[in-house]
């Protein structure tokens, strides 16, 4: 393994880490206790069994590392599924308590808790041969996709098709050299030259914004993002041709899943931006329901253009899985 290759594997761990103790952190270890959510509900359960068990593997070390990262992304997927169907941090707080309590005294050797590692070990091993993810949120999705692992594509992306522009927003490239990026495409023919990603800063704000009207391209940014906010600047401007339009599933042939001849997605012109993927663990600590802002500048003035942070992280900690039928992995640099 040369010097280049160690070093994006490091980064990759480290930048993991990072993620698992948001996973199992973060706002569940800060949530205040307050009236205790119906721990009968579905959704409330999975969240907290998925919790139960990951900080259980993080004492008794049963499941391989790969196994265990899936969990926690599953853990977060689970919550942030509570969170959109009207549960608050407020309401899991105290079943979380629980969680963490049982978590630490449990023994590892308790025969239902070796059942549980057994079932969540075998649960990945049918989740990890899945080439493709989608993760719905409130108004817009995330589409994970680990297939044809050296091939240039979105690994992880949301759409904005809106009646100005189209836009898509991820990780983008072959699983050896993605990149956090941003395609656009303006339909007055308008190119940026910068752009920037803003976050919440929840170290100074403690909610997040949650808009619920149509999205479109905006002259002034949207309430709540202003000098308080992180910003995150691309890298420079690239003219490429990219897919900024969900498309159908196909095979290699450009097949669908029906048998209907379908071809392959279309391209168009875009502009092309990179963020530093040390802007991940700033969305960790998001709320999946808020949105986050890329601000494009022009010669006119700035524009921009919200999109929903959702289960971005999920999405990210799955694309960054081994496949099992190659070597490639993620890298988190840049």
């Amino acid at each position: 393994m040369n010097g280049s290759s160690y070093s994006k594997k490091s980064a990759m761990k480290k930048a993991l880490c990072v993620f698992a103790a948001a996973v199992t952190g973060g706002w569940a270890l800060l949530a205040p206790l307050g009236t205790a959510a119906d721990a009968t509900d579905a959704v409330t359960a999975t969240t907290l069994n998925r919790y139960f068990l990951a900080l259980a593997n993080d004492r008794c070390r049963a499941l391989p590392d790969d196994a265990a990262m899936a969990l926690k992304a599953g853990y977060l997927q689970a919550r942030n599924a509570a969170l959109r169907a009207g549960h608050s941090m407020n309401d899991l707080g105290p079943w979380l308590q629980r969680a963490r309590d049982a978590a630490a005294s449990v023994a590892c050797d308790a025969p239902k808790l070796t059942g549980a590692f057994h079932d969540a070990a075998a649960a990945y091993r049918r989740f990890i041969v899945q080439t493709s993810l989608d993760l719905p949120g409130l108004q817009a999705s995330w589409r994970a996709d680990r297939s044809y692992g050296d091939d240039a594509k979105w690994r992880l992306v949301q759409y904005q098709n809106l009646p100005a522009a189209d836009l898509a927003f991820g990780v983008y490239g072959s699983l050896n050299a993605p990149r956090f990026a941003v395609m656009a495409n303006f339909h007055d023919g308008a190119r940026p030259y910068a752009a920037r990603l803003l976050l919440r800063n929840a170290d100074l704000v403690g909610e997040g914004v949650i808009l619920s009207g149509p999205n479109d391209v905006a002259a002034v940014p949207p309430p709540g993002f202003g000098a308080a906010s992180l910003g995150f600047m691309a890298r420079d401007a690239q003219a490429v041709s990219a897919v900024l339009r969900p498309s159908v599933q196909t095979n290699g042939a450009g097949f669908s899943l029906t048998g209907d001849y379908v071809g392959t997605a279309q391209t168009q012109a875009a502009t092309r931006f990179d963020f530093p993927s040390r802007a991940w663990p700033a969305m960790a600590r998001l709320d999946p329901r808020e949105d986050m802002v890329i601000e494009f500048d022009f010669d006119s003035g700035p524009r921009y253009v919200r999109f929903e942070v959702g289960d971005f992280i999920s999405g990210l900690m799955y694309v960054t899985l081994p496949q099992p039928y190659t070597h490639n992995q993620l890298n988190t640099t840049g």
